[in-house]
């Protein structure tokens, strides 16, 4: 049997987060469909995770910048790469309970899956069919790979996010904000990095 919504939203990022909780605070019958976890690219992969890495970073630099002024003993015995992994995790996870709460308080159906159009307003979704009287695709970006020798070698922003442990060594290739803050992380925390500009 096909399910009717009022609205439906491809992409359970902010964008689509947004959309369909005005449209179901205003009474549509809205489902959201997001194949990964909620919160899109900044939360999961980008913005959230990085400034927590980053505040990480700005701690052990302000120890060892600041910390001899202040009488403090700078030395940093060890680093535990996994324990902020592990801080990091919890932040993003309140984050993703957050977003479940706002969207079961205004009956929003959250679909785990890839959507594929049937028609225009038709949709497939873990073999199922639902249709919508109208759709918004909010699926956001991913990073791109440009296509050059040993690019296999190499692991983009998303990458950086799954490591398990700090590298010793990297080559960061970009001079974006992204791979500028991302060698500042690694940097700070005891990496050592070499910035590559293309």
């Amino acid at each position: 049997m096909t399910k009717h919504y009022d609205y439906i939203a491809i992409g359970g990022g902010s964008g689509g987060i947004a959309s369909i909780n005005r449209a179901a605070m205003y009474g549509q019958k809205c489902a959201l469909i997001e194949a990964k976890e909620l919160g899109g690219t900044c939360v999961n992969v980008g913005c959230v995770p990085k400034k927590v890495m980053w505040h990480a970073a700005q701690i052990r630099e302000a120890i060892h910048l600041y910390g001899p002024d202040y009488g403090f003993d700078t030395t940093i015995n060890q680093f535990d790469w996994s324990k902020l992994i592990a801080s990091r995790t919890a932040y993003i996870d309140r984050i993703h309970t957050s977003y479940d709460n706002v969207l079961g308080k205004n009956n929003v159906d959250v679909i785990k899956g890839f959507a594929r159009f049937v028609d225009a307003k038709t949709i497939e979704v873990n073999g199922e069919t639902i249709t919508a009287d109208h759709i918004l695709i909010a699926t956001g970006g991913r990073p791109s790979h440009p296509e050059i020798p040993g690019v296999e070698y190499g692991i983009d922003s998303d990458g950086f996010f799954a490591l398990s442990a700090l590298p010793e060594r990297v080559a960061v290739v970009g001079a974006g904000y992204i791979a500028v803050e991302l060698a500042g992380v690694i940097n700070a925390l005891g990496g050592e990095n070499a910035s590559v500009c293309p």
